[in-house]
């Protein structure tokens, strides 16, 4: 009974030592070969004590040696040809332990080998990284952000994004391989846990992490109780950022939430948080892009890294109380358009605003490399007098095509700018009696203007021609909230023919405005074939915000005033309200001077000329050098920022 209790005892501590994993396997098959050798050994001393060859015998340690030998090599066998009967079957003996025990070792060695690789191939292994972009999800923008990290990273010379999802990391590095073809300096490293995991929020290098970008698992179309339970994630996943960092040393962190309230708590937990409201931000930018033609193509080149991106910059010597029209000019290679304070950033200043020491500038520059305030000023001559001439605004009529959540936003958008007068219509909504409530509310709050749902087929052609398109001075063509982006795209696209089909039908003195709102930045090149004139790719637009606001946080201040209500905006004017004598040629610094007397902040210039062509950017000129000359026509534009389009 003892014995066979003994016996349980071995085997369970057996059992203990083999369930450690492959140290204990490989320390097993090491003791089981010196244990192999010895015995051998053993017996060979025996046999050559007890029946002694004739020839001279072998030395102990050439005898232990010959052993070796057998039992990891069985060629060698062959030594014991001239030997007795005894040591040939020692010999032979040895050599089948040694298979045995190295054909075991080489099944453990591959098997450890291919668990290495599983291993990697389940992206459970830690990321040694320092300074790199930490995604976590793999949401509708990821795309998108990476391709714009990727072009800020571009100086860098060793750059690097992490990206934790759920979802395996094969199906991640081939979605990445297959619709990234330049990946420049970055590496994109993947790995598969939960965003809301402290364990992999530590392996993928979180307090190493320059910034955090927290996407949403549901899209910004979906139902509000997916919603919802998305951004209880997204919160829960901040959570864990903070209790794996502390408050004191947490990375900014840019995070996707979808609801109203939940945006609110997030900003409550830390002031390095940060979250973008996308359904006003994308209202403001339609509205906008809609009332001023080009408008689109200029937001495209400050909001990602493509073109030139927002900084912030102070010089070591201060400001020497200079005004801001004298600073515009001491920045030859990019251009001043306001600073930052501790309460929030201000653009367009008064020309005579004396920047104070803990100023910093907001500039928009090509690269950071390009940021050089000069000693002096470069020379400017802005002429003697403006033109006695300024922009009227006139009575309008817009209409929107469509629904969708940001439909009411939109509405109320235009509301802020419309004449006594004006008049919206909205037509083609799949819920015409939820579009018909929520209009009569904006009915009521702006009573000034012409609010009304137009119960019309637009696909029909009789219902087309009875609507009058021509009449309005835009036409808004919304996607549709949730589905597929690709068959959103698609009914956007067949919208857009139709009116293109009516308009042409009427010939070229049309000249109502096509503004349409995509989903999938691959469909740019048919939605141009349309004939819109402005079009706002909504996804990635926003990523493109994330991707710099992940780089520089304090930059979604900047974007906050440029979208407000109050304050100035981006518009593009009429050389004819700056320069009394057309055409001449200025340089860009002389515009800038002529701008500020209008109080206005000149940051690009639009060739009419160059409209058309392409390897000039149709024309725009964003941030051009301030020595650079232009040759300036009535027909010509300047890019500014100003209070209103007069």
């Amino acid at each position: 009974m003892q014995s066979a209790a003994a016996g349980k005892r071995i085997k369970y501590a057996f059992d203990n030592f083999m369930s450690r994993g492959g140290f204990s396997v490989f320390m097993a098959l090491l003791f089981l070969f010196l244990l192999s050798f010895a015995a051998m050994a053993a017996l060979r001393f025996l046999f050559n004590t007890l029946w002694p060859e004739e020839k001279e015998p072998l030395e102990t340690l050439d005898q232990l040696w010959r052993v070796f030998l057998q039992i990891s090599d069985a060629g060698a066998v062959a030594e014991d040809g001239d030997s007795n009967w005894l040591n040939k079957i020692a010999g032979i003996s040895t050599i089948f332990l040694g298979l045995v025990l190295f054909s075991s070792l080489v099944a453990f060695i591959t098997s450890q080998f291919e668990a290495k690789l599983a291993e990697l191939r389940k992206g459970k292994s830690e990321v040694i990284e320092k300074r790199h972009t930490l995604i976590l999800g793999f949401g509708d923008r990821v795309l998108e952000i990476i391709r714009e990290l990727i072009l800020a990273n571009e100086s860098e010379k060793n750059a690097a994004v992490v990206v934790l999802s759920d979802r395996d990391k094969e199906e991640m590095d081939d979605f990445f391989r297959e619709r990234i073809e330049d990946w420049k300096t970055t590496r994109i490293v993947t790995r598969t846990g939960l965003t809301s995991s402290r364990r992999a929020l530590e392996k993928v290098g979180l307090k190493q992490a320059r910034s955090v970008i927290i996407l949403n698992d549901s899209p910004v179309e979906a139902a509000e109780e997916d919603k919802s339970l998305a951004d209880a994630r997204v919160l829960k996943t901040i959570m864990a950022v903070l209790s794996c960092t502390g408050e004191d040393r947490l990375p900014p962190i840019i995070a996707e939430i979808h609801t109203d309230s939940k945006r609110d708590l997030a900003r409550t937990i830390s002031a390095s948080i940060h979250c973008i409201e996308e359904h006003a931000l994308l209202a403001k930018l339609i509205v906008q892009t809609s009332r001023t033609t080009g408008l689109a193509n200029v937001y495209d080149s400050l909001v990602g890294f493509a073109g030139c991106e927002f900084y912030y910059f102070r010089p070591p010597q201060g400001w020497a109380n200079k005004k801001f029209r004298d600073l515009q000019l001491h920045f030859p290679g990019c251009c001043l358009l306001g600073y930052r304070t501790r309460t929030g950033a201000v653009l367009n200043p008064d020309p005579e605003t004396v920047f104070q020491d803990s100023y910093e500038a907001l500039l928009i520059a090509e690269d950071d490399s390009a940021i050089h305030f000069a000693p002096d000023p470069v020379r400017a001559s802005p002429g003697d007098r403006l033109p006695n001439r300024s922009q009227k605004k006139s009575v309008e009529k817009q209409l929107i095509v469509g629904w969708s959540r940001k439909a009411p936003l939109v509405v109320q958008e235009y509301s802020q700018y419309l004449l006594k007068g004006s008049a919206i219509d909205v037509v083609g909504t799949p819920d015409v009696e939820m579009a018909r409530d929520s209009l009569r509310g904006l009915q009521g709050q702006h009573r000034q203007i012409k609010i009304r749902y137009l119960d019309l087929d637009i696909h029909d052609l009789k219902s087309l021609h009875s609507l009058k398109p021509e009449k309005y001075d835009n036409v808004i063509i919304l996607k549709g909230d949730g589905g597929d982006p690709e068959l959103r795209d698609s009914q956007t696209i067949a919208t857009l023919l139709e009116f293109r089909h009516y308009f042409r039908s009427l010939g070229g003195s049309v000249k109502t405005q096509l503004i349409s709102e995509v989903a999938d930045s691959e469909n740019i090149e048919i939605i141009q074939e349309a004939g819109v004139q402005d079009f706002l790719i909504s996804n990635k637009f926003v990523s493109k915000i994330y991707a710099q606001a992940s780089e520089e946080p304090e930059i979604l201040k900047a974007f906050e005033e440029l979208f407000s209500e109050e304050g100035s905006e981006i518009y593009i004017k009429p050389t004819t309200l700056y320069f009394p004598v057309l055409p001449l040629t200025v340089t860009f610094a002389d515009i800038t001077a002529v701008a500020s007397k209008r109080k206005e902040t000149c940051f690009g210039v639009r060739i009419a000329a160059e409209e058309r062509q392409s390897t000039t950017n149709h024309g725009f000129y964003i941030n051009p050098h301030k020595t650079r000359p232009f040759q300036l026509t009535a027909a010509d534009f300047l890019i500014v920022l100003a209070e209103d389009e007069t």
